[in-house]
């Protein structure tokens, strides 16, 4: 039975995944497995959303990166961008560091930033909300050696201040080699860590006689929504096109809105035929 307003089928299960911050769903009649992982074969002329063709059941089937049909960053770009950021974030505490000891060298004024929380590192770890417990675990190794390195800006400045000149410049070159360097290992090794946490699904499902695939982030729960309505609210930069209605899953006292994807725009089926592999 379908909802006379939106045509989204209403009595039966959808299967509710997410994208980014979103919560999306799609009927689970039309659902025919889960992948972990998906590997694909990027091919030319294909819609700019279509990374390519991953194997399924021996066919070749279209893999559409759902981030970017709704007008999001990929995944793959996103990480990218975490790793760059990290590349500079490590420049940034070699550089701090070696301002330190130029100070200290040269009997200058410290002026590097002593708290761990003011600086461009500190203020992203402060509000950093880790995807996995995995990468959870690793972003909590930062938390002593970035404290520790900012410290020493007070305590060699102290030093100094009593006279103890070379003690300051020894502390530094001890930290140098032992806290900056667990720093920098942290920071050489996000990369890994990115990669191994952000883990992606495809979910392969039939249409219309065609196989398809939508990469996404992670699954939530098959589960009957209701209210199912078709004032879609704003959605930010979304692509609302791709948007056929919301549905409602009551949650505690509260609701949970629940974005339902149009599947025949979504796939946009005059350019998702792929031959290839």
């Amino acid at each position: 039975m379908e909802n006379t307003q939106t045509g989204q089928p209403k009595d039966v299960d959808y299967f509710v995944f997410t994208v980014e911050d979103c919560l999306l769903a799609l009927p689970y009649m039309n659902i025919l497995q889960i992948v972990d992982s998906p590997s694909w074969t990027a091919l030319p002329n294909l819609p700019h959303y279509v990374r390519g063709v991953m194997k399924f059941m021996g066919e070749a089937v279209p893999l559409i990166d759902t981030r970017v049909r709704l007008s999001l960053k990929s995944r793959q770009a996103e990480v990218a961008d975490f790793i760059k950021t990290f590349v500079q974030r490590k420049q940034d505490h070699l550089n701090w560091i070696e301002a330190l000891k130029n100070a200290v060298n040269n009997d200058q004024e410290i002026t590097v930033e002593r708290n761990p929380h003011k600086c461009k590192f500190g203020q992203w770890y402060d509000t950093f909300k880790p995807i996995s417990l995995t990468l959870s675990a690793y972003m909590a190794r930062f938390n002593h050696p970035h404290q520790a390195v900012h410290r020493l800006a007070e305590q060699a400045e102290e030093l100094v201040r009593q006279g103890g000149k070379e003690q300051a410049k020894s502390l530094i070159s001890a930290a140098e080699g032992a806290e900056l360097k667990n720093l920098v290992a942290l920071f050489d090794g996000f990369e890994e860590q990115m990669e191994k946490s952000y883990q992606e699904y495809a979910a392969v499902l039939s249409y219309q006689g065609k196989k398809y695939a939508l990469a996404f982030d992670s699954i939530k729960y098959f589960e009957k929504l209701h209210d199912i309505v078709d004032d879609v609210p704003l959605t930010g930069n979304l692509n609302d096109r791709v948007i056929g209605g919301v549905g409602r899953r009551q949650v505690g006292d509260s609701s949970e809105d629940i974005l339902l994807l149009d599947v025949d725009r979504l796939l946009d089926l005059d350019c998702a035929t792929v031959e290839g592999g």
